[in-house]
């Protein structure tokens, strides 16, 4: 594997820096899952944390998702709730929005019969109401991660992250005196490449978790990008993390730290026993296109179909969101049912 170059120190602001210090042991290292825990939700200085312009079109932004194309993605998850829990039950649920940015709703504009609307922005504390409708669009793939690298001799080594006193970081191979035990280690092949990365979506599969281990019942829903556990272990050899800066795709985790998103596609086949070991049922996975055509036909038909012979604003955000060259099949739609709470386990 090539030996990555140190990130110059410019690109750490004094805060986070000190920040990343207090996280590491004594020759300077941690983990990538505290790196990107970090630079990403440090309370003040981490990406999430900070109030600045993050998603939107405009140049200062780093990245757009459908959400920021107005109204019309919101109608078509107000119609797709109503298809799967039913129109006329809808005014008994609290819609419950996972991943707003400060000050959004997703139902902004938007006519809905929720009983009530309560929004999380990225980082918040998670609270969900007895009987909830809960919501996340691109929220589970801003979480952290563990990266890995198969060894021909060595087998899978975790990757970490290691910072010299000056403040210069790389990318490194931890110590197996370091190294947390292999998730899932059954399913992890014993050959591959050499240099294969593995990056495994570890804060996802506890944030679900977490999420689903509180007593509510209702709706699950979240769109986004992820990969079968086969796809990150055969198709993707340079791993699946990517940042993103002011709308500029980069394999560079290190730059920046705390000023660029860091994001990972998430594991189906994990999300999904989460969902079914919590009680879960009607579980379903498909792309964003066939969700919205099946669960939300009524309203994408009436936009797409307005105003014929003319350019009309709607049916091209329309197009965006469902068309597969766009976000129809980059986006999977992710959906269970749960109608009995958990049980509460006492201490």
């Amino acid at each position: 594997m090539k030996t990555q170059m140190p990130t110059p120190n410019e690109s750490l602001n004094p805060s986070m820096l000190a920040a990343l210090k207090e996280m590491v042991d004594e020759t300077g290292r941690l983990d990538f899952e505290t790196y990107v825990q970090t630079v990403l939700y440090a309370p003040e200085i981490g990406y999430y944390a900070r109030e600045r312009p993050r998603v939107g079109r405009l140049p200062e932004a780093d990245f757009y998702t459908a959400q920021s194309l107005g109204s019309i993605f919101g109608r078509l998850v107000v119609e797709s709730c109503e298809s799967l829990i039913g129109k006329e039950t809808l005014g008994k649920y609290t819609f419950v929005e996972i991943g707003a940015e400060p000050g959004r709703s997703v139902l902004q504009g938007v006519a809905h019969s929720f009983r009530d609307v309560q929004t999380i922005r990225v980082g918040g504390e998670i609270v969900i109401p007895e009987n909830a409708i809960v919501f996340a669009n691109e929220w589970l793939d801003a979480q952290p991660f563990r990266r890995f690298r198969f060894d021909q001799e060595k087998g899978w080594i975790e990757r970490g992250v290691g910072i010299t006193d000056d403040g210069s970081i790389r990318e490194i191979d931890l110590p197996k005196t370091y190294q947390n035990p292999l998730p899932c280690p059954e399913k992890l092949p014993s050959q591959n490449q050499h240099d294969y990365l593995l990056d495994l979506p570890t804060g996802a599969d506890k944030a679900l978790q977490d999420l689903c281990s509180q007593p509510w019942s209702g709706l699950f829903l979240t769109l986004d990008y992820g990969l079968t556990l086969v796809q990150f272990l055969e198709e993707r050899p340079e791993g699946v993390a990517r940042a993103y800066r002011r709308h500029r795709l980069s394999r560079d985790l290190l730059a920046l730290p705390g000023n660029q998103d860091i994001t990972c596609h998430v594991c189906w086949d994990n999300l999904r026993n989460i969902l079914h070991e919590n009680g879960f049922r009607d579980i379903f996975l498909e792309r964003q296109e066939a969700f919205f055509l099946r669960r939300a036909s009524p309203v994408a038909e009436a936009i797409a179909t307005a105003k014929p012979g003319t350019f009309d604003t709607d049916r091209q955000t329309l197009l965006e969101i469902l068309h597969p060259g766009n976000m129809g099949s980059k986006f999977q739609a992710l959906c269970g049912v749960r109608k009995k709470r958990p049980r509460q386990t006492g201490r």
